[in-house]
């Protein structure tokens, strides 16, 4: 009878870790599912992030290339030094938008702003308050300054998020900003 009582501890025994496993297996199964939802919602606000810097950067660097006005170097604010160039305004701002445009569009991103500050000056200059909200390393809304002709292009951008919109955020907006400048020539007369 000893070795029947054990029998039918060991059935209630092997039963109840059943039970036990079955309810580890659901949780580890629901574990990974929220594990994979973070990295899918992770990995695509990185890579959009990423493509958003690619994007300004390429937006300003068109704004500087096409934006260049030759006829400073035409007629010299100075002399003593090679001539220094500046910038149209309007020429880089329509450059910079239209490369925004266009990588919005290829996307097919609605529903995205974006902002283009030119500082045409030989010296540059200084926008107060510019780019909106603090991007990347920024402590806070600052000025942006150049000491050369500069572009400066700020982009926001929603992204849609799989886990988060299940918790209230199927949105999520990227902001990035990027600036580039006419590097003045060794030397060179700035007035």
């Amino acid at each position: 009878m000893v070795n029947g009582q054990w029998s039918v501890v060991n059935r209630l025994w092997s039963t109840r870790q059943r039970g036990q496993v079955a309810v580890l297996a659901v949780l580890l199964v629901m574990l990974f599912f929220l594990l994979a939802c973070v990295l899918v919602d992770g990995y695509e606000l990185v890579e959009a992030r990423n493509w958003g810097y690619q994007v300004v950067q390429q937006a300003a660097l068109a704004g500087v290339s096409q934006g260049r006005d030759w006829s400073s170097l035409a007629t010299p604010p100075c002399s003593g030094g090679p001539a220094p160039i500046q910038l149209d305004a309007e020429p880089a701002m329509a450059a910079s938008e239209n490369i925004l445009r266009q990588e919005m569009a290829l996307r097919d991103i609605s529903g995205y702003s974006f902002s283009i500050h030119v500082l045409p000056g030989y010296s540059g200059g200084t926008v107060a308050g510019f780019p909106p909200i603090p991007v990347r390393l920024g402590a806070g809304r600052g000025s942006w300054s150049a000491s050369e002709p500069s572009v400066g292009v700020y982009l926001s951008f929603p992204v849609s998020t799989f886990l988060m919109s299940f918790v209230g955020r199927p949105t999520v907006w990227v902001e990035v900003f990027a600036s580039a400048s006419v590097h003045q020539p060794e030397g060179a007369c700035v007035p």
